[in-house]
Order: C-alpha cells, then structure tokens, then sequence
C-alpha cells in the first residue's frame, strides 16, 4: 500500500511538472488589430516600426477588434500571410 502512495505521488508530481514546462514554452499567439488614419484594420502579429509615419497605424489588442467590427468607421481588410507590410488606400505594401 505504502508502495503504491508513493507511485502516485510521483506520477502527480511529473504530471505537474511537465505541465509546467509546456506552459513555459508555449508561445502565445498574437492577433493584434492595426489600424491605419483611413480607417483601414488588419491582423498583425508584431508591431512593427517602419510603417510611413504618415499612415498614422495605431495598434489595438484582439478584443478591441472584436468590439469594433461593425464600426462604419472602419474597414477590416484581408489579413496576409506574411504580415510585414501595411494596407494604403485598400492596397497591400510589403516591408523589403
């Protein structure tokens, strides 16, 4: 019997320890909102800096956008792929 608690003590405690370690090196995934002063929304997964400075991209977490997808003031466009670029006046430009 005393064989047996200390079995499942040390299964529960690998259990714990194991998820523990996943949790630490799972990374999260990103789905931020980036909006530009036309009003023009998409997914991005960073926050890039080399957006034209006079686009005025502003950055809004994934809630921000849910809340705001049926604003007339905005206009959601087709997330990328690969999402080093930017939307201007409905056209995608990708960062070189």
């Amino acid at each position: 019997m005393h064989h047996l608690k200390s079995l499942l003590g040390t299964a529960a405690l690998a259990a714990v320890l194991a998820a523990g370690t996943m949790a630490a090196t799972t990374t999260v995934a990103s789905a931020d909102v980036a909006c530009n002063s036309y009003g023009e929304c998409w997914h991005t997964g960073q926050h890039y800096t080399t957006y034209p400075t006079g686009l005025g991209v502003q950055f809004y977490n994934d809630d921000w956008g849910v809340s705001h997808r049926t604003d007339t003031h905005y206009h959601w466009l087709a997330d990328q792929k690969d999402d080093h670029g930017y939307y201007d006046h409905g056209t995608w430009h990708s960062f070189n």
